[in-house]
């Protein structure tokens, strides 16, 4: 569903992606960890056709995203949930959410995604009319979720859902993740909670200072001595 080949991406002198090379198939929950640093956003954001790489190839279905725009990429069925949840804080809960359905234009499926998204998270519909920027933080990151759902997306790019959350938050943000791989959303996650990451996730990519280290099915990176070590405190 998606490849990436021999990625390179700089900001400015500074190269962020050293030739990552990696491949997700439809259905699949596939997980990038690694430290502070190591190039896991810069790898999402140039997916969604924020950052344009240097060189090297990202294929979704066929369609080239290394030049597309951003809109075009959502339009094609990849959406991103940003790290930092980035929200409208001024706008109210269920703008914010029809803010994530922008270039869709059948109102009947917008509000049968809206109803989904509701299902999901039953307090977005109890604090729809709420400012968003009042919320909690893990409401505030329901929200980002929800809002990148309400784009029908094929794939949903997750970009460090639970940072900053309280344990119980996260467990229950882990559980929405699975939820939708369920509903046979495909994922990719980047998350710094390596623990939960490889115990939800069907293959791992181990990422260090722009390069794949270690990749493999991550039930088997879980037991692996080198990401023990690095990033499960073994």
């Amino acid at each position: 569903m998606l490849e990436i080949d021999d990625l390179h991406v700089s900001y400015g002198n500074i190269q962020a992606l050293r030739g990552v090379s990696l491949r997700v198939e439809a259905g699949e929950l596939v997980t990038i960890v690694g430290s502070n640093g190591a190039g896991k956003s810069t790898a999402l954001l140039t997916i969604s056709g924020v950052l344009r790489p240097r060189a090297g190839r990202v294929l979704f279905e066929g369609h080239d995203l290394s030049r597309a725009a951003p809109h075009q990429i959502v339009g094609w069925g990849i959406s991103h949930c940003p790290e930092g949840r980035l929200i409208f804080g001024r706008l109210s809960v269920a703008e914010n959410l029809v803010l994530g359905a922008y270039n869709r234009r059948n109102r009947a499926e917008i509000q049968q995604d809206l109803a989904r998204v509701h299902q999901l998270f039953p307090v977005l519909f109890e604090r729809r009319g709420q400012s968003a920027g009042t919320l909690s933080g893990g409401e505030q990151q329901m929200l980002a979720i929800g809002r990148a759902l309400m784009s029908r997306p094929r794939m949903l790019l997750l970009d460090e859902p639970s940072l900053g959350l309280a344990p119980i938050l996260v467990e229950r943000i882990f559980e929405i993740i699975q939820e939708l791989r369920r509903q046979n959303v495909t994922i990719l996650l980047v998350e710094q909670n390596a623990f939960q990451a490889l115990r939800i996730a069907d293959r791992a990519y181990v990422l260090e200072t722009g390069q794949v280290r270690l990749t493999g099915p991550a039930a088997e990176l879980a037991h692996n001595p080198q990401v023990q070590a690095a990033y499960l405190g073994g």
